[in-house]
């Protein structure tokens, strides 16, 4: 038994040396850290935590960057000043989340479904979420620029002072937005962008090239300067 314990041990210590040499993601300080209990400030970077039941958990100040969340039921969870840097939050679902000053930098997040929760002053810089939703969320001040946005619904979302600065907005929808201050769409990319019925006039960054590919109608406003469109584009495609 003795023998067979010191050759395991000999085993698991190779392994690791392999898996440092390859510069292997995952550290076990970091596999350590994924069997502690959620709970605000916990240490999850790095962990794999797929296809979990945790609605309405306290994540707050949590560490989670880069970890795998896909998929898992986090709704009405509390993630204030939590890093979730490069996450996965694939499919997950973060309905009535809330998320004040939270750094989603580069998370990665299709079909996530971010609605009715309350992400004021966050960062979703270079975030990869298409298809995601954000329907009637806070986003108030909130970093979206460099992001790849397209086909996300921002329906009745509170956009006020938004950065959406050089991201791909392309069939996302911003219908019914509101915004009490103007928000930033400088170098976005508007291909059939939902526009109707947004007063734009005082939006910053809109250029002339950007309304003629998007989908606005009568009741769009427009900043001075720039022509409405004989014919917006979208009438016969939606």
């Amino acid at each position: 038994m003795k023998r067979l314990l010191t050759v395991l041990v000999a085993d698991l210590g190779g392994a690791a040396a392999f898996l440092a040499a390859q510069n292997f993601p995952y550290s076990t300080e970091a596999w350590a850290g994924c069997d502690e209990q959620a709970r605000p400030g916990v240490q999850w970077e790095d962990c794999r935590k797929r296809n979990l039941i945790m609605q309405g958990t306290d994540f707050s100040g949590a560490n989670m960057a880069r970890s795998d969340l896909s998929s898992s039921d986090l709704r009405q969870i509390k993630l204030g000043k939590a890093d979730m840097q490069k996450a996965n939050l694939t499919r997950a679902s973060l309905m009535g989340a809330q998320a004040v000053d939270v750094n989603f930098t580069g998370v990665s997040g299709n079909r996530t479904d971010f609605s009715e929760g309350d992400f004021t002053n966050s960062v979703f810089l270079k975030a990869e979420i298409s298809r995601a939703n954000f329907k009637n969320s806070i986003l108030s001040n909130v970093d979206l620029s460099k992001a790849e946005l397209s086909r996300v619904n921002f329906n009745g979302a509170d956009l006020s002072g938004v950065n959406f600065n050089y991201s791909s907005l392309a069939r996302a929808d911003l219908r019914n937005s509101k915004f009490d201050k103007p928000f930033s769409l400088k170098g976005a990319f508007l291909y059939r962008s939902r526009i109707e019925g947004l007063d734009l006039s005082n939006i910053e960054g809109l250029a002339e090239w950007q309304v003629e590919m998007a989908c606005g109608d009568k009741d769009t406003k427009l900043p001075a300067g720039i022509s409405r469109p004989q014919n917006w584009p979208c009438s016969a495609i939606y």
